[in-house]
């Protein structure tokens, strides 16, 4: 059963309720005057107060109040814990402060603990930034409640909030087999987004992934320098303008293929520690030439991780080609199987590459272990 709801939170308690609120208003509630006060006064803990005394199924209380009372009377859900998300404005910050001091006052709710998280830079004053980051932002921070409650254990409410918000928890949930809910404000009961029977191509991640780390960290490629650009990449980019030269930046579905690839990865169970006596030390062809730094690198990621068996380099060809010092996978021309290429660039842009060999060469290994890579030596 599950028992962490993560609720996307809009700013319609405010706007379209109590900003409005009055005699005249649809199941104007009893106190209404007292919570109009509240309100325009910005006493945002008396104002928490004056909605415990109002039915929380009342349309004054707003869609996620309405929605967690319908929610909380299902039996997939035993609610201990309440994560809110709200928008980097100074209306979602006091609506998710309201609503937080709300739950908490919920005894009978039984609640563990009620967060409530501002999304950086989801907000609609500039939509540049709300597409690019403020979404981007959105599915990092609900990775980080999905890794620390699980999965398994987890819902999303995605009721409240801009479209693009909602669309972006619904991805989420498909991506991840997370249930996930919705109430119109003219429906009586709430209705699920169940999980969808589709699998995620990682091998795109594997094959691309010195790249997509780049643009994880903010970094922006104009299609000519990213050589034999892999079309399959185009979704998880969006194409802007600088300087009247396109160029390529991570989009929200971007981000969201990383992060579900490292939930749902977060370690390979054909990758783990070997022994002294299973490892061998990097081995280097008779080539005196290599970059300055190359061997004491090779050397360096070989030692710090335990899970690779031993690394050899590879032979000098098309070293120009070579953007940084990186992991991804490639196809042996010889033997036209998978294998894990590293490449480093020193200071003077001389590049070489060097072959990761794994005790286990499965895609999935491979994948894992060039995004692991990456993120920790990745220049």
């Amino acid at each position: 059963m599950r028992n962490t709801l993560i609720c996307t939170v809009g700013t319609s308690l405010f706007e379209s309720n109590l900003k409005r609120l009055s005699e005249n208003s649809p199941e104007c509630p009893k106190n209404w005057r007292e919570i109009k006060t509240q309100f325009d006064n910005s006493n945002w803990n008396e104002l928490a107060k004056a909605l415990l005394e109002v039915d929380p199924n009342n349309r004054t209380c707003g869609a996620e109040i309405n929605t967690i009372e319908e929610a909380k009377k299902k039996k997939w859900l035993e609610l201990k814990n309440l994560i809110l998300l709200v928008s980097d404005t100074e209306a979602g910050r006091n609506t998710g402060y309201v609503l937080k001091k709300y739950f908490e006052s919920r005894d009978d709710l039984g609640l563990q603990q009620v967060e409530f998280k501002v999304i950086d830079q989801l907000q609609d004053a500039i939509p540049k930034d709300f597409k690019i980051h403020g979404l981007r932002n959105l599915v990092r921070f609900v990775g980080d409640f999905i890794q620390r409650f699980g999965s398994e254990n987890i819902a999303i409410d995605a009721t409240g909030g801009y479209k693009a918000q909602i669309a972006i928890a619904v991805l989420i949930g498909q991506a991840l087999d997370i249930p996930v809910y919705y109430k119109h404000e003219r429906f009586s009961e709430i209705i699920d987004f169940p999980p969808l029977p589709i699998s995620l191509d990682y091998d795109i991640l594997g094959r691309n992934s010195d790249i997509l780390t780049d643009f994880e960290r903010g970094k922006l490629y104009a299609k000519s320098e990213l050589d034999n650009f892999d079309e399959k990449l185009r979704v998880f980019l969006t194409e802007i303008e600088i300087d009247n030269e396109p160029v390529f930046e991570l989009n929200a579905i971007g981000q969201l293929y990383l992060t579900s690839f490292r939930l749902r990865y977060p370690k390979v169970v054909n990758l783990k520690s070997l022994s002294d006596n299973e490892r061998k030390p990097p081995t280097f062809g008779n080539d005196h030439h290599y970059p300055i730094g190359f061997k004491t690198f090779v050397e360096k990621v070989w030692k710090e991780t335990s899970w690779i068996k031993t690394c050899s380099s590879l032979d000098y060809n098309k070293q120009k080609s070579i953007k940084g010092t990186g992991f991804s996978i490639k196809k042996d021309e010889r033997s036209n199987r998978d294998i894990l290429v590293g490449t480093y660039l020193d200071k003077d842009n001389f590049g070489a590459r060097f072959q990761v060999i794994l005790a286990d060469e499965s895609s999935e290994s491979l994948n894992w272990a060039a995004d692991q890579l990456n993120q920790k030596y990745r220049e």
